[in-house]
């Protein structure tokens, strides 16, 4: 395992996990109890976001914040749906979302240098912290046992990007961000392609822990640093495309973004491929409790 693997697995599809470690056929421990209780305050806060828009009157605000969500919904979804083998415990799943909204509320609160370095600076951070929470959740000796290989963090690293992205767009538009539908769409996607880079840090933990058990800190911090130099070059290229008219920067952001968001696509239906060899649509997988 080493910086050159990870960045090749970019470009080209890795040797098949034919011999994979056992923590692949770990079994999860999260207990129903646990499950009812994140559902529970999952639907309750549910609740009150509708209670506040009857209230407020923000039909909207609500219509805006849908639209601006749905791709990223599309795409939770999508990958959910390809995790059929082994499908991750809904409960965990709203957890992590929920992670990455309170993340998002945290870079809000702080105070950070201003200008093209202080920007730079605020999204380095950001990947740095999804890979810190991540890595968490797969080191954690409850959660670690539901994140057994890499289609597993591939799921949960778009589940934080999806929390992520939810509350920054919410701020977004209750500050009046989108003025025009074609802005809206711009910024919309401008930061759903954002989503791609916690999900290719997930994959490349699960794929290390698959491929070689759960290693140390190290290792897998030298790993990722090529998702962060990827999303680096995601901004930068943005930037480029500022001076646009919004048509010319819609098309641009579209077509660089699905670059980005095919790189990983491939890596979760390698994933897949990788699955299949062990058995898990023979029903070898683990059973996760729901």
């Amino acid at each position: 395992m080493s910086f050159r693997e990870s960045i090749s697995t970019f470009f080209k599809r890795p040797s098949p996990i034919v011999a994979p470690t056992q923590e692949i056929y770990a079994a999860g421990v999260v207990t129903p109890r646990f499950s009812r209780l994140v559902l529970a305050l999952a639907a309750v806060m549910v609740l009150m976001g509708l209670v506040a828009v009857l209230v407020e009157g923000l039909f909207t605000l609500a219509a805006s914040l849908a639209f601006s969500l749905l791709p990223v919904a599309l795409l939770l979804v999508w990958a959910l749906k390809t995790d059929r083998y082994e499908p991750e415990p809904k409960s965990l799943v709203l957890m992590v979302i929920g992670l990455g909204g309170a993340l998002a509320a945290f870079f809000t609160a702080i105070s950070l240098p201003g200008g093209l370095l202080g920007y730079v600076v605020k999204v380095a951070l950001v990947e740095i912290v999804f890979f810190l929470a991540l890595y968490g959740l797969d080191a954690n000796r409850f959660t670690g046992r539901e994140f057994n290989d890499h289609m597993d963090g591939a799921v949960y690293g778009l589940a934080l990007g999806a929390g992520y992205i939810a509350y920054a767009n919410f701020l977004t538009v209750q500050a009046g961000g989108y003025v025009t539908s074609l802005a809206a769409t711009v910024f919309a996607l401008e930061r759903f392609f954002t989503m791609v880079f916690p999900g290719l840090t997930g994959w490349w933990i699960g794929y290390v822990k698959a491929k070689y058990v759960s290693v140390g800190f190290r290792p897998l911090f030298i790993g990722f640093l090529p998702v962060l130099l990827l999303r680096l070059v995601y901004e930068g290229v943005l930037t480029g495309f500022a001076g646009l008219v919004l048509p010319l920067r819609l098309a641009a952001t579209t077509l660089v973004g699905l670059v980005f968001l095919a790189i990983l696509v491939r890596r979760i239906r390698w994933a897949l491929e990788d699955e299949k060899i062990w058995g898990y649509a023979s029903g070898l997988a683990p059973v996760e409790k729901k």
